[in-house]
Formats: structure tokens, C-alpha cells, sequence
């Protein structure tokens, strides 16, 4: 007994001290719209009940995500019951213990909070969730597990009471599933809980030629496809979390991927492109059949149908209709003619906004139940002018900023951010209902794990009615990994640093070319010269960021496998400043080398430091040695190993080349030994790669 008094007492000793070092504003993400602290705090520290009012099946699985909580993260045992008592009850608000609780707290469930709004109560006693739907138990529930924090064998609350409900009826996330990675089944049993935990409700995946259609077997790729059994377990799974997927199957551009073998260039705008064509009437029934079967996988309301970048329209066999309808017509008929073909299946139909948007005289033609998504993915101070278009139109409208990934070693913060937050605040003012926030892949490099930050950021944006970025901030490192203090934070800053100061030196942020210029060509001269000033501060940027994270990669309670695309940027980053160092070090040395009258003793010292045991050259080979097999264990981390070779050629071939280059110093030396000259460092790519 007296030693159960004494840990209850050193218990209460920490639990003042925190309470006394605590932050005024919780460490929430998304933050909820009306919160009040109340004093004190709920103590968990034994078994605890979780009671479970209703039979609702998603009720009772909402109290097993909490469950989970409080076992992996502070360590307590915890049962669920059905019934009104435990120290956490989950309740319906149109109960009559709803009712009661509501009225003794002096709170409601506003008519705007119906459908997914919760009122969560944390008193020294008990936390209770109150909502109107499963939707809403379970955000509430989310919002709780970020409450209760792990302290001395023990799990404390604040006592608060919040009322919350989203800004946003729809906060979606895109996976771009075309141009690169796919994800594994295990990485999709992973992140559809994580996006719910920030209330995110659509996950729209982006098909060109990945989804396995039974009925277009040449269509895609073996091994390289979404096939309609994990399309079901991924719908079933998202409806467990009230996430909605989405399918995204281009249905006008972008489907050269799937449209190269022979039999589908009849419908096509120009042979071997990638546009469908409004003159082939066939293109209708191709459509149609690509649709029919995701209708039987995808049961939600949307689908999405692309249709933008349309930019060959007109120029092949729809070249006379656009003369005689003109541009805008032609191409608003033809999603029209789309979207009545997917009328049996009574879903709303979203389409990119970016064509459409410069005819809006037209927009009012197109049916109200269609969503237009305009997209824009530049830091802009307003997105008025791409919006209102269709808010004008009568168009229910979604906005698509986007996390700035594509192409980059890391996705570029100072582009994303005032993307993010400026596009859903127009689109808010402006009656929006839903932000797609958008990742793409591009030239295939980059990962959804790359794009976290990003992705919360938007969802915070989209739910919270009065955003900030600063308590956003202050909230990632928990919210993500349940990390104290802004390690991991930080890590993004420096990273995000890293980019602006490549742009203001080069003036482009740090794309993934910057790994792969020849050293020696004219063109890699040039772009490493022009580096070369801010290549010591990139290596130190993200050298601290690699110390740092072997510094607090412990302090990841969950989730730590999130942090690898952090530290591989960095190592990546770390390697680029390093090449453009090296890139003109070795010009630098080479010239010298090539001084008349210089002595051959000094001339093998140079080629020496350039190009043996330990040279320079062998420095980048065995640098981008190392990164390829740190990219391909990143990559099937979390992903198939579909496409994984074309990025991996790229490390191959850097590698090669500096071995190329080692041998070509190697017979420039010999021949500077018996001939005394030297030819040209930079010269002719191809002609460097002789062996």
C-alpha cells in the first residue's frame, strides 16, 4: 500500500510540473473550431473501461482505435463495454444519456455539426463523445488520443470541452498511382487510419493505366496495377474510417500509357498520343467500359474523370469539329457526353477545372451535379480568378493545391504552403466545399511518404475555421509521431531552407536533375558552377539534419518509419552539395594540372587526389553507391517493386559514370606520363563515357 501511495504521489508531482511547463494552446491537428480548458486533468492510470452506448458497429470500432491508442502509446490495459459507465464513454447525441450530458455540460450539437461534428468532455473523472454520427464519434475519439499524453505509467488529459465540426464538408487527399510508386497494401493498411486520424474523408487515386481492368487486358502493366481485390480491401478498409475513395480514371487526356498498343490508336486524337478523341464516337464506349467496372469496386458517390491538359485537342481528327464549334465548345461537349454516359451510375462527376476555366460564358451549359476541381500549384496571394468561374456557374467546387513533391528530392515548402493555405481560403470565402490536396509523382522519383507535412497541413486547412500555420506547426511532431517537443519540425524547416536557398542561388529549388548532370559536360559545369556558392551551406543544412535525426529518432513513439523520406532527402541533398563541390574542385585541379611548365611530380600529385584509393571521384561513386541501395530499401518499404528499376537505372548510370570517369583520369594520366598534355576536362558527354 504504501508503495502504491508513494507512485500515486510522485504521479501527481509530475503531473503539477507538466501542468506548469504545458503549452496554453494543445498540441491538436486538425485544432478544433471551439475549445475551452477547464483546469485539471484526467488521470488514467490502471485498467481502463471504454463504454460504448450504442449496438452501432462503427461506434464500437472507433472505441478500438482509442483502445489501441492507450495500449501502444501509454501502456495501459483497456477493455470496451457496452454501456454508460467506464472512464471514457462514447455516446449518441440523440440518446437520451446524450441529452442529459449535453444539457449538464450546457453545450449543443449545432445542425451544422450533424454529420460529422462531435462535443468532446474531459473532466478529472471521465472523457465523454458526444455526436450525432459514427463519423462524428470517431473524430472526436481522434481528437482525444491527441489529448492524452503518456506520464509516469500513466495517461493524462486535460480537462477541456470542445465543440468541433469541419469547415469543409469534403477534405480529400489525391495519390498519384501513374508515374512512379504504388503502394503497397500493407503502406494502405497503414495510412488510412493515419488520414482519418486528421479527419480527412476522400482519398482519390489517380489511374492512367493502373487499375487491372478485366475487360482490357492489354491496358496495364503485370505487377503494375491496382487490381479489384485490392481495390475492395481498400474501400472497405477507408469506409471503416469514413474515408470515401474516389477513382480518378483519366477519361480524356493523359492515357498514352494505356492507349500504346496498336488496337486503341483508332481512337485516338493524333496516333500513339495520349488523347482520346471527340470525333471518334468509340471513344464514348471506351470510356464506358473502363467505368462499368469501376462502378462495381468504387460504390461511393464521386468519380473523377481527369480531363485536364487537353492540350492536342483539335489538332488531329477533331481538327474540323473545333473550327466549327470552337475550342471551349468542343471541349465542354465532350465531358458533357462523358458524364451522360456515367448517368445510370447517379454519381457526382469531378473534372479538372483548368480547361474549362478559361471559357466561363460556357460553364453554365455543363450539368449542376458535376464538381469542377480548379488546380493551381504556385505560391499565388489569390486564387479568385480560378475559382469563381465556376462558383459563378452554379459548379459545387472543390480546390486542388497541392504538397510541390513532384520532381524534388523533398517536397518544397515555401511553394506549398501559401499554395495550400491561400487556395482553400479563397475557396472557402468563395463556397468551395472541398479541397483535394494533390501529390504527384511526375519523373517518378518521389513517394507518398514524402509528402506528410503537406498532407496534414491541407487537412488542417480544410477542417479547422480558423486555420493558423503556426499552431499547425506547433502541433506535426506530436500529432504525427507523438513526439515531444519540434525535432522532426525542424527537420522540414531545415529541408525547406535547403530549397530556398538553391533558388536563390540558381534560382530553382532542389529538383532531382540536380542528382543527375554529368559532372564534366558543358551543361554540368554550368549548373555546378553556378551552385558552387551555396553548396557548402546545402551540406551543412543537411548534414544537421541527419545528426539530428539520429539525435531524436527514438523520440518517435509511432510511426518512425515516416521519418526515412526525411533523412534520405538530406543524404541526397548532402550528396548534390557535394557534387557541385567536387564538379568544380576537380575543374579547378585539372586546370592547374594543365599549367605550361608544371612539374609531372606535381601533376601525378594532383591526378592522385583526384583519382585514387581515396580520390575525389572515388568519394561521389561510393556516395551514389550508397544512396541506390538506401532509395530502393525506402521504396519497397512502402510500395511495389513496380517501376522501382527506372529510378534505380539513374543511380546505376551516375555510378557508372564517375567509374568512367575514374578510368578515363586513369588513361589521361598515362598518356600525360609519356606525352606530356592534356586534353580538354569538358568535352562531349558521350565522348567522356568511353571506357
Amino acid at each position: 500500500m504504501h508503495l502504491r501511495h508513494l507512485g500515486i504521489t510522485i504521479l501527481l508531482l509530475c503531473l503539477a510540473a507538466v501542468a506548469a511547463a504545458a503549452p496554453s494552446t494543445p498540441e491538436l491537428l486538425p485544432y478544433p473550431r471551439q475549445i475551452t480548458m477547464q483546469g485539471g486533468a484526467l488521470i488514467l492510470n490502471r485498467r481502463v473501461t471504454i463504454g460504448v452506448e450504442s449496438k452501432n458497429a462503427q461506434d464500437r470500432s472507433a472505441a478500438q482505435v482509442l483502445a489501441q491508442e492507450l495500449s501502444r502509446i501509454d501502456h495501459l490495459p483497456v477493455r470496451i463495454k457496452q454501456g454508460h459507465s467506464g472512464e471514457i464513454l462514447l455516446v449518441r447525441a440523440q440518446s437520451k444519456r446524450g441529452e442529459q450530458l449535453l444539457q449538464r455540460a450546457g453545450v449543443s450539437l449545432p445542425p451544422a455539426a450533424q454529420t460529422e461534428g462531435y462535443v468532446l468532455l474531459v473532466s478529472p473523472k471521465q472523457a465523454v463523445v458526444i455526436a450525432a454520427s459514427a463519423a462524428g464519434i470517431l473524430y472526436g475519439v481522434e481528437t482525444l488520443r491527441q489529448l492524452f499524453h503518456p506520464l509516469a505509467d500513466a495517461a493524462v488529459a486535460d480537462a477541456t470541452q470542445i465543440v468541433d465540426w469541419p469547415a469543409l464538408r469534403w477534405r480529400g487527399v489525391q495519390m498519384d498511382l501513374s508515374r512512379g510508386a504504388i503502394p503497397s497494401l500493407a503502406a494502405f493498411r497503414r495510412d488510412i487510419p493515419l488520414l482519418a486520424e486528421f479527419k480527412i474523408n476522400a482519398l482519390v487515386l489517380y489511374f492512367e493505366n493502373t487499375f487491372a481492368y478485366s475487360n482490357l487486358p492489354v491496358w496495364a502493366v503485370p505487377g503494375g496495377a491496382i487490381t479489384p481485390e485490392e481495390a475492395t480491401e481498400i474501400v472497405s478498409l477507408a469506409a471503416k474510417y469514413h474515408i470515401t475513395v474516389i477513382p480518378e480514371q483519366e477519361a480524356f487526356g493523359h492515357l498514352h500509357l494505356g492507349l500504346r498498343e496498336e488496337r486503341f490508336q483508332n481512337l485516338l486524337e493524333k496516333p500513339y498520343g495520349g488523347l482520346l478523341s471527340p470525333a471518334v464516337p468509340a471513344s464514348l464506349d471506351f470510356i464506358s467500359k473502363m467505368y462499368a467496372e469501376l462502378a462495381q469496386y468504387f460504390p461511393g458517390p464521386f468519380f473523377h474523370i481527369g480531363a485536364d491538359e487537353t492540350i492536342a485537342l483539335g489538332t488531329g481528327r477533331s481538327q474540323a469539329m473545333q473550327k466549327a464549334e470552337g475550342a471551349g465548345a468542343l471541349y465542354l461537349n465532350y465531358i458533357k457526353a462523358i458524364a451522360q454516359r456515367l448517368e445510370p451510375y447517379h454519381r457526382k462527376i469531378l473534372f479538372w477545372g483548368d480547361i474549362a476555366q478559361n471559357h466561363p460564358e460556357l460553364l453554365s451549359q455543363l450539368p449542376k451535379d458535376m464538381i469542377a476541381v480548379p488546380w493551381n500549384y504556385a505560391p499565388r496571394q489569390s486564387f479568385v480568378k480560378l475559382i469563381q468561374p465556376f462558383t459563378d456557374a452554379g459548379l459545387e467546387t472543390w480546390v486542388a493545391p497541392g504538397v510541390s513533391n513532384w520532381s524534388r528530392i523533398f517536397p518544397d515548402y515555401n511553394e506549398a504552403t501559401p499554395n495550400i493555405v491561400n487556395f482553400v481560403r479563397d475557396g472557402r470565402a468563395l463556397g468551395a466545399t472541398g479541397i483535394l490536396n494533390t501529390n504527384w509523382n511526375d519523373d517518378g522519383e518521389s513517394m507518398f511518404d514524402y509528402c506528410w507535412y503537406g498532407i496534414a497541413l491541407g487537412a488542417a486547412q480544410g477542417w479547422e475555421e480558423q486555420p493558423s500555420v503556426p499552431r499547425f506547426q506547433g502541433a506535426y511532431d506530436w500529432a504525427l509521431y507523438r513526439a515531444d517537443g519540434h525535432f522532426f519540425l525542424k527537420q522540414i524547416e531545415t529541408l525547406t531552407q535547403i530549397h530556398a536557398l538553391l533558388e536563390k542561388t540558381i534560382h530553382a529549388d532542389g529538383s532531382d536533375r540536380l542528382m543527375w548532370h554529368q559532372a564534366f559536360s558543358p551543361e554540368g559545369q554550368r549548373i555546378y558552377g553556378e551552385m558552387a556558392p551555396a553548396a557548402h551551406p546545402v551540406r551543412l543544412l543537411a548534414e544537421d539534419v541527419i545528426a539530428s535525426m539520429a539525435a531524436h529518432r527514438d523520440g518517435a513513439r509511432r510511426y518512425p518509419k515516416l521519418l526515412m523520406p526525411v533523412e534520405f532527402a538530406a543524404r541526397r541533398f548532402d550528396f548534390v552539395g557535394e557534387k557541385a563541390i567536387y564538379a568544380v574542385l576537380i575543374a579547378q585541379l585539372y586546370k592547374q594540372a594543365g599549367k605550361p611548365g608544371q612539374a609531372p611530380y606535381k601533376v601525378n600529385r594532383i591526378f592522385n587526389r583526384i583519382n585514387s584509393i581515396n580520390g575525389l571521384v572515388q568519394d561521389m561513386r561510393d556516395g551514389v553507391t550508397t544512396l541506390r541501395g538506401e532509395y530502393r530499401a525506402l521504396w519497397l518499404e512502402g510500395n511495389t517493386p513496380y517501376f522501382v528499376g527506372n529510378i534505380l537505372v539513374r543511380y546505376d548510370n551516375e555510378r557508372m559514370y564517375w567509374e568512367q570517369q575514374s578510368r578515363r583520369f586513369t588513361r589521361v594520366q598515362r598518356a600525360y606520363n609519356t606525352e606530356g598534355t592534356l586534353p580538354p576536362l569538358v568535352s562531349d558527354p558521350v565522348a567522356q563515357q568511353r571506357p
